[in-house]
């Protein structure tokens, strides 16, 4: 059985247990899916199966020649005007952080323009990662390899939240990027980790994916292990310590990192007497070369336990036919 360890107390190199998909003949001929409801015709769920892994996870502070270009994760420095008391409030999230948030990443990728699309409050619930059956009010840590979503999701995204401008704006180079940050910190509960997209085999090791709502379906990015593959972590990250990472760009066609698999695991370096995590995420569409700053944003709701933005559509009579759904790649 996997288990967590320190490796090095000294620089904070640990290991600990990940979920990757497993790979399985069967998915050569049916998507990974997930249904966010439950079908009446008793459809299965899922047909989504992982396996759990061992990781090594080196301490990111220690790694002079990770570059954003290469890897596709960068950690950014910013002195919020948020308390911890204001991310219980919508509004100043709205009103000040997405601001603040969208400035830093325009600065940190010097890119022409930064647009928070969306963001998700998580707070570890005492009993996660063991479920009770309870609902939980927030959602909790993604504990498998994932990327939210591939380069036709991120057009996707594009087309929804601005279609009258968004067959200019493909035309460009954009990328679609999360940031994350713990609320409190030093964080040692369940941090982040990402993977080195340069270690990455993406054809034989990521598959797309869809969530499957009663009115949408939206595609993820599913991640095969590979010893290969080189993982990452903050240790002791600050609520002042961005991490902002890759999930889709433009110029993947052309060689660029498609996004990078992330997930969060149990830091053997905690104990049970430190704070449970709590964390913002938001997702951010970044626009690399100028364009018209008159954008006119259709609304998106979050979809809630998908690590996916699903745009507003109408709800269906019926649940989407999964025979017809897309099998596309990254």
């Amino acid at each position: 059985m996997s288990t967590t360890t320190v490796i090095s107390e000294t620089n904070f190199e640990v290991e600990g247990n990940v979920y990757f998909l497993t790979r399985d003949p069967k998915y050569e001929e049916t998507k990974p899916y997930t249904l966010r409801y439950t079908p009446e015709d008793g459809f299965p769920q899922t047909n989504v199966e992982r396996t759990l892994y061992n990781l090594r996870f080196h301490n990111m502070r220690l790694e002079k020649n990770l570059q954003y270009e290469k890897c596709g994760f960068k950690m950014a420095n910013l002195e919020s005007q948020m308390t911890y008391e204001d991310y219980n409030d919508n509004e100043k999230i709205e009103a000040i952080h997405q601001e603040e948030v969208e400035d830093c990443v325009k600065e940190t990728l010097n890119a022409s323009s930064a647009e928070v699309l969306d963001y998700v409050v998580r707070r570890r619930h005492q009993s996660w990662p063991i479920a009770t059956g309870d609902t939980y009010t927030f959602q909790q840590p993604a504990s498998a390899a994932h990327i939210d979503h591939t380069y036709d999701a991120g057009c996707k995204i594009i087309r929804d939240t601005y279609p009258a401008q968004a067959e200019k704006l493909l035309q460009g180079h954009w990328q679609c990027v999360n940031v994350w940050h713990p609320l409190q910190g030093p964080l040692l509960d369940w941090p982040l980790a990402m993977c080195d997209a340069e270690t990455v085999d993406f054809e034989h090791d990521t598959m797309s994916g869809d969530v499957v709502d009663r009115d949408a379906v939206f595609e993820n990015t599913q991640v095969h292990y590979n010893p290969a593959q080189k993982w990452y972590y903050l240790p002791n990250q600050l609520p002042s310590e961005l991490l902002i990472f890759k999930n889709a760009d433009s110029e993947s066609i052309s060689g660029a990192s498609p996004g990078v698999p992330h997930a969060s695991f149990d830091n053997p370096m905690r104990k049970d007497s430190d704070p449970r995590r709590e964390s913002i995420e938001l997702r951010v569409l970044v626009r690399c070369h100028e364009y018209s700053s008159d954008l006119k944003k259709m609304s998106l709701i979050e979809t809630r336990d998908s690590n996916a933005i699903v745009p507003n559509t109408p709800n269906p009579s019926k649940p989407p036919d999964l025979k017809s759904l897309p099998d596309s790649k990254l």
